[in-house]
């Protein structure tokens, strides 16, 4: 979407597809840089963004409630001192709206199923509607993730590799004593826990997990949420998501759910 942006403003031809049927509504990635908040000021996105955002200049690694180290991103030689708080659901929005003010269009329920390149550019096969599509073009940019089409079908291996460790990520409304004004990154026996707040009052919770589940049972739904705070043992893995950065009692007081535990897998 950003790379459709920058071709929109260069005045680029180019046609912009998606399999999914609207953009994401779940939170996902939470929080952009420094860096990649100038590398977007030219995109004319970067305003919007921070009207919607949470800033924040704080970030603690813990033991409890005792800091180990603080890190102050106010310091930063940037425009932007500071971390911006923002779901990606609402990050991809201001992108999708900022498409269409320059007149472009994200042709949905569009998938991609081959691309084939020789000498003179590009043809990509792709489904819309149930009808099979011949898109020919000198460039095809693939920003499809771990398994893009376009890096297989240039022979282009994924280099990366999955982590070892295994994470449960919640957003979810919480009496936090640390306050809506740092990250913060806590050291247990049981594993790492951070928690972050977000813009809408909510907080990001990630904690290492064995065995996270990849369709957790917790999800939007409150009574089971409020069930899983008040019974660990109908399920084991919710009360500690939360409590396995402390000892009881902890220091830091009692962690009061206010809303449902969202999970997003």
């Amino acid at each position: 979407m950003a790379l459709s942006i920058v071709l929109h403003q260069a005045g680029v031809d180019h046609v912009l597809i998606d399999r999914l049927a609207q953009q994401l509504q779940t939170s996902r990635a939470g929080v952009i840089h420094a860096q990649t908040l100038e590398t977007l000021q030219p995109l004319g996105v970067t305003q919007r963004l921070s009207e919607l955002a949470l800033k924040l200049q704080n970030f603690a690694i813990r033991d409890r409630n005792r800091a180990l180290l603080k890190l102050d991103f106010s310091k930063l030689p940037s425009r932007h001192p500071y971390l911006m708080m923002l779901p990606q659901n609402l990050t991809e929005q201001v992108f999708a709206e900022r498409i269409a003010a320059l007149g472009g269009v994200i042709h949905r329920t569009v998938e991609a199923k081959a691309v084939v390149q020789d000498a003179d550019g590009a043809r990509v096969t792709v489904i819309e509607n149930g009808r099979e599509k011949l898109i020919s073009a000198r460039y095809v940019v693939g920003a499809d993730g771990m398994h893009s089409l376009v890096r297989r079908s240039t022979g282009i291996e994924f280099d990366g590799a999955a982590y070892d460790a295994s994470f449960v990520l919640a957003d979810v409304r919480l009496d936090w004593p640390v306050g809506p004004t740092e990250v913060s990154l806590f050291f247990a026996p049981a594993g790492l826990v951070v928690v972050a707040p977000l813009p809408d009052g909510s907080y990001r919770v990630v904690a290492t997990m064995d065995d996270a589940p990849e369709k957790p049972e917790i999800g939007d739904n409150p009574g089971a949420a409020r069930q899983s705070w008040t019974d660990p043992k109908k399920s084991p893995g919710a009360r500690s998501v939360v409590e396995l950065a402390f000892s009881r009692p902890s220091p830091l007081g009692p962690l009061v759910p206010q809303g449902p535990v969202v999970s997003h897998g």
